[in-house]
């Protein structure tokens, strides 16, 4: 999915305010930035069909659902 972005951790393993805006600025005004939220909007539709009548997701809830309810 390529959605993460790298975060420095101190030796103590947090990650300062200055890096986490580093990276949100990134995000926002980058060419990288502009194609996570791309893969971001694709993935969006995909959960949206996915889970929309017939979609796979909820097939394959109901089908849960339904061998929970045979036992």
């Amino acid at each position: 999915m390529k959605l993460a972005l790298p975060m420095r951790e101190s030796e103590s393993g947090f990650v300062s305010a200055t890096e986490v805006e580093e990276r949100v600025r990134g995000l926002m005004e980058s060419e990288e930035g502009k194609l996570i939220r791309e893969r971001i909007v694709g993935m969006k539709i995909a959960a949206k069909v996915a889970s929309s009548e017939g979609g796979s997701s909820r097939v394959a809830l109901s089908k849960l659902v339904e061998s929970w309810k045979d036992k």
